[in-house]
């Protein structure tokens, strides 16, 4: 029987398991969970990068499938999506199934951003759009990537992030995992 991959976790910032009431109110997370082909081959990781800096609930992007062969790899910033309505008649005048949407599509979550279109059919939208944006919630800049070697597959990440005052910067290897499962028989 052969191992069974596991997520691991590694923290950074001033990490605390009870936020703090104000900004910073804490520091990241970033999780992978190695992928593994039926020979028992790394393929991939999938990466989980949370900043709860400016949200105490976290604002996550998701690198679904990173490989050692993409190199080096920028960690963009979640999209918030937001919405915009042209009026003919008023730009004040909205219909309650629009302002319920607009509401719903501001609203922030952990792991995936809404995105809400009001209905262009609607005899008072003469234009009405969607436009997605990077979350300034998410302070995470930089780049991560995996590195091989014979036995190891090594995730590394070159990031800053926090507030501009508490700016921190992470250089470095933080996890591995094993280039080929191990049988336990």
């Amino acid at each position: 029987m052969a191992d069974t991959p596991t997520t691991q976790t590694w923290h950074s910032g001033e990490w605390r398991a009870q936020a703090s009431s104000t900004p910073p109110y804490n520091g990241i997370e970033i999780s992978a969970l190695p992928q593994y082909d039926d020979n028992g081959t790394f393929v991939s990781a999938a990466v989980t990068i949370t900043d709860y800096t400016k949200n105490p609930k976290g604002i996550s992007n998701v690198i679904p499938a990173l490989t050692a062969m993409q190199g080096k790899l920028d960690i963009p910033a979640p999209q918030s999506d937001t919405i915009s309505t042209v009026n003919s008649e008023s730009p004040d005048t909205v219909t309650t199934s629009q302002k319920d949407t607009a509401a719903t599509s501001t609203e922030t979550t952990t792991q995936v951003s809404t995105s809400a279109i009001a209905d262009p059919t609607s005899p008072n939208n003469d234009l009405t759009s969607a436009s997605s944006e990077p979350s300034s919630d998410f302070t995470v800049s930089g780049w991560i990537s995996l590195e091989t070697n014979f036995s190891y597959v090594h995730l590394r990440v070159n990031i800053k992030y926090g507030l501009d005052r508490f700016q921190r910067e992470e250089l470095g290897y933080i996890m591995g995992f094993n280039s080929i499962l191990e049988n336990t028989n």
